[in-house]
């Protein structure tokens, strides 16, 4: 089925329910058929060198406020893995403070 097939389809049982539906869910629903159709053609995001930087020093400082030891699922890290959690703290913080997931992803720390 093509793009235009697909949003036809959801367009015409959007206005099958749409009598039904609540004011309020009628935007809902109108959001998830744009989503859904704008996720397909959804544009790259590039990381430039500023993007890269402030990652680089949010890793830095994430590193000097960690208290160690520490511990993901139960598992201590050793101590040269800290430095490289760190800096996967600091894109996973930057994936998700621009919207680039689809759900929330955090490490699962463990004291």
């Amino acid at each position: 089925m093509s793009e235009l097939e697909e949003i036809d389809r959801a367009l015409r049982e959007y206005l099958e329910k749409e009598p039904n539906l609540r004011r309020d869910d009628r935007l809902a629903y109108l959001k998830a058929i744009f989503h859904k159709q704008l996720e397909i053609k959804k544009l790259n995001h590039v990381i430039n060198y500023k993007d890269y930087l402030n990652v680089a020093g949010q890793a830095k400082s994430i590193y000097t406020t960690m208290k160690l030891p520490i511990r993901i699922s139960r598992k201590d890290l050793e101590p040269n893995q800290v430095v490289h959690m760190a800096t996967l703290e600091s894109f996973i913080l930057y994936l998700n403070r621009n919207d680039l997931l689809k759900k929330l992803v955090k490490f699962d720390y463990t004291e």
